[in-house]
């Protein structure tokens, strides 16, 4: 199972909420996760390195007064807030928080006033799904939180192809989903895949004072009209994967939420 749920959430107070909120959101999650059975969430947390989860910043439900990169928030403000999941325990866990559960981000408290929206769909459905799909010659990713790349010690804001397509071999090999997607053979074929146009930013943002990381967003077309019929189903499978399992680094932490289209 792959999926994702969208929360609806209520400010019981006010006061100031970052926009780069993931870390507190990151914790809310496991909160959840421990409640839910603390044996997954201490798997999740101390054995995964790549975590089977994504939750997305908090979303205002309308444009909030802000200052200095923070939202002024006050008492009854909504929020959504999304969290995708890779495997059936993680979509259990997150489709069972009862309404009223009350979530910290930092300073502000929020009650889930209701599960907005679920999408649930087994794997193989997923991959059925791909292999039927009419022929096409262009993949588009929108990213629509930033996507951040480390390569050793250093920040890697680029849409590159080589880089996108085996984060996500490596996020579905570790997810231990069935087809074998080999990352190395990945990273290779996405040498013959083109950007052809694009519409995005940069910008360094900052996690913690001293502690910030590169990253773009935006959206971006691929062009993969010289790789094989059967190639190109499987850059648009991981293309796919995408929208449940985040792009680049720090997905729960509210970085690469994405969705992909093709044509």
């Amino acid at each position: 199972m792959i999926g994702e749920v969208v929360y609806k959430l209520r400010a019981k107070n006010s006061g100031r909420l970052s926009f780069i909120n993931g870390r507190l959101m990151h914790a809310a999650f496991f909160k959840i996760l421990n409640e839910n059975s603390p044996a997954l969430g201490d798997f999740v947390h101390n054995e995964l390195n790549l975590k089977p989860f994504t939750v997305s910043f908090l979303n205002p439900a309308k444009n909030l007064p802000s200052f200095e990169e923070n939202w002024l928030v006050k008492r009854n403000d909504v929020f959504f807030w999304r969290v995708t999941g890779l495997n059936a325990e993680i979509l259990q866990a997150a489709t069972s928080v009862p309404i009223n559960y009350q979530i910290q981000a930092g300073a502000l408290t929020l009650t889930l006033e209701k599960i907005s929206d679920t999408e649930i769909v087994p794997i193989e459905n997923f991959i059925s799904q791909i292999k039927n799909l009419p022929p096409f010659r262009e993949i588009c990713f929108d990213f629509i939180s930033p996507v951040a790349f480390r390569i050793d010690t250093f920040d890697a804001p680029y849409p590159r192809p080589e880089l996108i397509f085996p984060s996500l071999a490596d996020k579905w090999t570790q997810a231990e989903l069935p087809a074998q997607v080999d990352k190395k053979i990945i990273r290779d074929l996405a040498a013959d895949i083109h950007l052809t146009q694009w519409q995005g930013q940069s910008k360094k943002f900052y996690l913690a004072r001293n502690r910030g990381t590169l990253a773009f967003w935006g959206k971006f077309f691929y062009n993969v009209e010289d790789l094989a019929q059967d190639v190109q189903k499987v850059f648009l499978l991981l293309a796919k994967f995408a929208t449940f399992a985040g792009v680049g680094r720090l997905t729960g932490q509210g970085f690469g939420q994405t969705r992909a289209f093709f044509n």
